[in-house]
């Protein structure tokens, strides 16, 4: 009889005594015994529980859920997660013990485990994990861009000025706008500010405005909270704009923005702050705003497109990158850049002709930079050997003289009469065809001044009134 109060008494002192909270109840769910860990853990005191009902607990709001309960109507072990009215965190199981004679449940014991600290280390590392993916992704940019050598190849006395207001701008955090045509670098002027700025060492994030689907762009941008949407991670998810906290947010396309997120980036760069998806919760931010675009902006803000205020907040230092064929000594720098990045990928030794050159000088480029990058590496895969020359470039290109009648001449004529020859013959149709030099400047995508130029060293005759 001794030794089995001893052994009672040795059981209670364990279950006093155990690191976790124990609650045991009876078959019909009648509290019998708490522990003191219990106690310390929920703030819930044994004689606010012992000899009471779980039911009659859950109804009067001491506890919120019971999976002493759960395990009698289900006969069967429960394990829920919940969290205390003092913000803990506990990780709560229950399970039956029966009367295998009876086959009823005569006891449910609960084990309650605080987790609060293992959750905010899961949290923790969870930050940890999408910072260091941050950081790769970023890594990853900056050796693509050292790979691909994605610098601006210029000898444009005009291209130089806007690089050096570029490099100046860059030390403020004004939000910038750059306009030009598709294909001219606008992308790559965008990288060279951030590059140059005091935020070089935080996220640069690109946001293709034209190339994420309307319904995903809020979440992508914004980011949302679990459970959101129908679909949405029970995660949640940081938006691009709080991905680049204390960097650069490089808005491409920006005119391709439906008008209902235009208010949104609004806010954005007015407060600071913003919300994500199914979130009350405001964050502030700390990004500056580059935005891109290859439309004219004062349209579509006439045609009630883009908002007048927004383009005011994006607009506060204005980049405009003129189209290659207004400056056009660019070309052989280019070509010499795109050769250079060719042959090292490929380990090649090619160049181009100085006929190719020539006639890449040309030639019009509707397609800017991005043509004429894509132009050398054509010529190059296509290319019998190591000089790349004129024939061999795309048809484009050999389509803007008559081949026959000068390039295929019978050799009387020099490199420089043939070019000569082929200026006249473009010029002298383009002069019959729209009748005035400003027509000609205005279709052939060339100043004015620099039709009149070519025209009287080629002694084709201009009208009195011009």
């Amino acid at each position: 009889m001794d030794s089995l109060k001893k052994s009672i008494n040795d059981l209670e002192a364990i279950i006093e005594n155990a690191y976790d909270g124990l609650y045991i109840t009876d078959g019909d769910a009648n509290t019998l015994m708490i522990n003191k860990a219990y106690e310390r853990i929920t703030g819930i005191k044994r004689q606010e529980v012992l000899g009471k009902n779980m039911r009659e607990l859950v109804a009067s709001g001491a506890i919120d859920r019971s999976v002493s309960l759960e395990v009698i109507e289900k006969r069967s072990p429960v394990t829920i997660m919940q969290e205390l009215r003092s913000g803990k965190k506990v990780l709560v199981t229950g399970t039956p013990v029966f009367d295998m004679a009876k086959m009823q449940i005569k006891l449910v014991v609960t084990n309650v485990r605080d987790i609060t600290e293992l959750i905010e280390l899961k949290d923790k590392l969870h930050e940890t994990t999408l910072e260091v993916n941050r950081y790769l992704a970023e890594l990853d940019k900056i050796k693509t861009l050292q790979r691909q050598q994605t610098k601006f190849a210029t000898k444009s006395k005009k291209m130089i000025e806007l690089l050096e207001t570029a490099i100046k701008a860059s030390q403020f955090d004004s939000n910038i706008l750059i306009t030009g045509e598709s294909g001219v670098g606008k992308g790559l002027m965008a990288k060279l500010i951030h590059e140059s700025s005091g935020r070089k060492d935080s996220p640069f994030v690109i946001i293709n405005c034209a190339g994420i689907p309307e319904d995903l762009f809020e979440s992508e941008l914004f980011g949302y909270e679990p459970g959101a949407f129908s679909g949405a991670s029970v995660k949640g998810k940081k938006g691009l704009l709080e991905v680049a906290d204390k960097g650069t947010v490089f808005l491409d396309e920006i005119g391709d923005m439906s008008l209902r997120l235009q208010a949104k980036l609004l806010r954005v760069i007015e407060e600071k702050e913003m919300n994500r998806l199914g979130s009350t919760k405001t964050i502030k931010l700390n990004v500056r705003i580059i935005a891109a675009t290859n439309q004219d902006i004062n349209a579509l803000i006439e045609s009630k497109k883009f908002r007048q205020d927004l383009f005011f907040r994006v607009n506060t230092i204005s980049i405009v990158i003129p189209p290659l064929r207004e400056r056009m000594e660019d070309v052989i720098p280019l070509v010499q850049h795109f050769t250079q990045r060719i042959n090292e990928r490929y380990g090649m030794k090619k160049h181009f002709s100085s006929e190719a050159v020539q006639l890449l000088m040309s030639y019009a480029f509707p397609g800017n930079v991005r043509e004429l990058s894509n132009m050398v590496e054509q010529a190059f895969l296509i290319s019998k050997g190591e000089i790349v020359e004129a024939d061999e470039l795309p048809l484009q290109v050999r389509n803007i003289v008559d081949t026959q009648g000068l390039l295929l001449d019978d050799g009387k004529k020099t490199y420089s009469e043939i070019v000569d020859l082929m200026e006249y013959k473009v010029l002298k149709n383009a002069l019959e065809k729209y009748g005035s030099t400003h027509k000609v400047a205005k279709n052939l995508k060339i100043s004015q001044s620099t039709i009149v130029r070519k025209m009287k060293r080629l002694n084709i005759k201009i009208r009195d009134n011009e």
